[in-house]
């Protein structure tokens, strides 16, 4: 695929690049790799296909011209003819051979995948150009450096950046950490009603109902978004900042006082 070790880097990383870029959403190693097989397959179709004629090819195919046709003069002498007949029918079965034992998972192992991933994360935030390859809700995708925020927001004329109400945030993490979560027991850790905040986080995308309840009534069950983890730069719910007392977000108000007299547990999450 490659002519050396060096073209191979290079192209791998414009391939990444271009591909995150071009991307309607975080982009995994996977869907990449995959990308570059589909693409290496083709050519390698499209050659198969049209092969690259050699010299001694053109030489056999005049000489096995001439023998159809009964020509004698100016026709190839025998013994050069057969000999570059048989060259061609060699270097044909050769390149033939080499490309059935070449399976395609091993056009680009997955691993030349993955570094090159981190070879252009590292080289942009060498580079320090205001943007970055960040790895977000399972994938990568190219964001705005967080410094060059302000002036983003100017130019897009957004004004103050987006920041969530304390009620919010409170029902926000109560989901995060306890998915799938009924409306119920969330109103149960916060004391309150929570139907409009519930539903400015679903206007927002950062929540949606994940199924129903098998509790009388099968109230909805709520759970957080794709949005979510890249509104907050995490890879996964498995990022989420381990917090003491977690365990009781989804427990009666009395209970969780009981188990937490002395103070009651804050839950803040740093907005992007």
């Amino acid at each position: 695929m490659w002519n050396s070790e060096a073209d191979r880097d290079v192209e791998l990383r414009a391939i990444v690049g271009a591909l995150v870029l071009g991307a309607d959403h975080p982009l995994t190693p996977a869907e990449i790799h995959k990308v570059v097989e589909d693409v290496e397959v083709a050519r390698r179709a499209q050659a198969a296909d049209a092969p690259e004629v050699t010299d001694a090819e053109l030489v056999a195919a005049q000489a096995e011209e001439d023998v159809a046709a009964g020509r004698t003069t100016g026709a190839i002498p025998k013994a050069e003819a057969d000999a570059a007949i048989a060259a061609a029918r060699a270097a044909r079965e050769a390149r033939e051979k080499a490309a059935a034992a070449q399976p395609a998972a091993k056009i680009c192992p997955p691993a030349e995948i993955r570094r090159a991933v981190a070879e252009v994360r590292e080289r942009l935030a060498k580079a320090g150009v205001g943007f970055e390859l960040a790895e977000v809700n399972g994938g990568y995708r190219l964001m705005s450096a967080e410094a060059c925020g302000p002036w983003l927001r100017q130019m897009l004329s957004k004004g103050r950046a987006t920041v969530l109400s304390r009620p919010a945030i409170e029902t926000l993490a109560i989901i995060a950490y306890r998915q799938p979560v009924s409306r119920s027991e969330i109103e149960s850790v916060r004391g309150v009603n929570a139907g409009h905040v519930i539903k400015a986080l679903m206007e927002m995308q950062l929540v949606r109902i994940v199924g129903r309840s098998d509790l009388p009534g099968r109230p909805f069950l709520f759970g957080t978004t794709p949005a979510f983890l890249e509104h907050f730069g995490l890879k996964s719910l498995d990022d989420l900042e381990k917090i003491e007392g977690a365990q009781d977000l989804a427990r009666p108000r009395e209970d969780a006082a009981a188990a937490n007299a002395p103070r009651q547990a804050e839950f803040t999450m740093q907005v992007k």
